[in-house]
């Protein structure tokens, strides 16, 4: 044995290169449709007007179309791509879905509806409605769900019908009433029907919900405000969230203009509305997740500390077992094994045989208690340590010819659990080495980084690739995990096997 290898590094966990970047990657690029489809649609519409030979007709509030469009179909990329979705996520998910896509619809139909093409009717009646389903939702439902997805209390229900049942009218509304389409009235709804009249109370109807659901929705928001802690996230967002909606109303509602200023002022206000949106939902998300990651480490920690103390007890236990049988039963039962073979000298010929037997089994007796503690705990940690009962364990190995370097860094005191595991498996992996790997040479090496630091490489035949794990890896890899250590195994470099190991448990005791 030698005292070696003053410096360590402590081992990989595992072998397996990390697949985060990769996943989150193919996680992601699936999603990218959503604004792909709605900077598609976008681009359309903004060709057709801005070629029209009649006039550029995307001014005013048009233009708000494009920042909701490209933006929340963003934001719905991003909910979708991270999973699991918790009920509030999903809701916003799909929120933020129809309104990105709804949104990107209006341009391009309503382009194709000014141009002399067959299905010019077709496009300017989904044009009649499906602007209802973009900013409506945002005011109906997206204000009682910001910024969480998660309603204020379970009686708010009723807020999200409310909200959620507006635009559905006003859709219907634009969709079914007869005559003259609104936005295009050189054409008659293809599918409208009933009295006109009635139509039109069923919008107003629709309309009034609408705003009653936002007011229901900035009451739902200044409760939720109420509730934050201050200084905290929550207060910011939701104050963040109510400038940029303002803005997006004042643009709306501002006379159309044409030069470039308005314009852009008017796309970057809007823009503000799903910028605040994403960022609020990405920061909620994240810290939903870390709040998972964190109980779900806390409860880890938790676990393996029980089975770390499961494990230490197991081995007290053990160890007062051994105490009892080597201390105990052992030498009773030596002592009447004695008595008997003294006896078996002086018995009756017509008893000697019956006493000789009951002696042999005695003996027999002794020596299943002596391979019974041995089991419990090997006899020589206890005398010489854990690098004494290696370099003494090995000793036997090396008359099957293998020679064997055993180097052992200086160690502190380890608890029992972690001393038995180590001398398992070093004695398993190095058996191993000699019986199914046929090595002429195994390298040992023991020493300590924040726990102790196994090696065993030998230059034997190395690991098949159809290997299946054995009762001896796995028995190995058990020995570790419970202790709250790893194991690895791998082929070495040039040939042979390397085995790996990191196990914690000084010995505070």
């Amino acid at each position: 044995m030698a005292q070696t290898h003053a410096s360590w590094t402590r081992l990989p966990q595992n072998e397996v290169v990390s697949t985060t970047r990769a996943a989150t990657v193919a996680e992601w690029w699936p999603w990218l449709v959503l604004p792909a489809v709605a900077t598609g649609l976008v681009s359309v519409g903004l060709t057709l007007g801005l070629t029209d030979p009649h006039g550029n007709w995307i001014t005013g509030e048009a233009w708000v179309n494009i920042p909701l469009a490209i933006g929340f179909s963003t934001v719905a990329a991003g909910i979708w791509a991270t999973r699991p979705h918790p009920v509030g996520v999903l809701r916003l998910g799909v929120l933020y879905t129809v309104t990105g896509l709804a949104a990107a619809c209006v341009l391009p139909t309503f382009g194709l509806a000014r141009l002399d093409i067959p299905g010019a009717m077709a496009w300017a009646w989904v044009s009649n409605w499906v602007w209802t389903l973009g900013a409506a939702p945002l005011i109906g439902v997206g204000l009682v769900l910001y910024p969480d997805g998660r309603l204020p209390g379970r009686r708010w229900w009723p807020a999200l019908a409310l909200g959620m049942g507006g635009p559905t009218v006003m859709a219907i509304y634009m969709a079914l009433t007869p005559g003259p389409l609104e936005n295009h009235p050189e054409f008659d709804n293809p599918v409208g029907f009933g009295n006109r009249a009635v139509w039109e109370e069923v919008g107003g109807a629709g309309f009034l919900s609408l705003i009653a659901a936002a007011m229901v929705g900035l009451a739902a928001l200044l409760v939720k405000y109420r509730r934050a802690p201050k200084g905290g996230d929550v207060r910011g967002q939701i104050r963040g969230f109510l400038i940029a909606a303002g803005l997006v109303v004042a643009v709306a509602s501002l006379p159309t203009h044409e030069d470039a200023t308005s314009t852009l002022l008017g796309v970057l206000f809007a823009a503000a509305l799903p910028i605040t949106v994403g960022v609020a939902v990405l920061r909620h998300r994240l810290l939903d997740q870390r709040e998972g990651v964190e109980a779900l480490q806390r409860k880890v920690g938790t676990l393996s500390e029980s089975r770390r103390r499961l494990v230490d007890e197991r081995e007290e236990e053990r160890a007062r077992l051994r105490r009892e049988l080597h201390d105990g039963i052992g030498p009773s039962l030596a002592a009447i094994g004695l008595g008997l073979r003294q006896l078996e000298q002086h018995a009756e010929p017509d008893d000697e045989e019956s006493v000789r037997l009951m002696a042999d089994e005695v003996q027999r007796a002794v020596a299943e208690v002596r391979r019974i503690c041995d089991g419990l705990r090997p006899a020589a940690l206890n005398e010489l340590g854990l690098p004494g009962a290696l370099a003494e364990a090995m000793e036997p190995l090396k008359r099957f010819g293998p020679s064997i370097t055993l180097l052992v860094d200086e160690l502190p005191s380890l608890a029992p659990a972690v001393e038995v595991a180590a001398y398992r498996i070093v004695m398993e992996a190095a058996t191993n080495a000699v019986r199914h790997a046929n090595a002429q040479h195994i390298d040992v090496t023991v020493g300590y980084d924040d726990g102790l630091v196994l090696q065993i490489g030998d230059d034997g035949t190395g690991l098949s690739a159809q290997l299946r794990p054995g009762v001896g890896l796995r028995g190995m890899r058990e020995r570790a995990d419970e202790v709250g250590g790893w194991l690895t195994t791998t082929n070495g470099e040039a040939h042979g096997t390397q085995v790996r190991a990191w196990l914690p448990g000084v010995d505070h005791g």
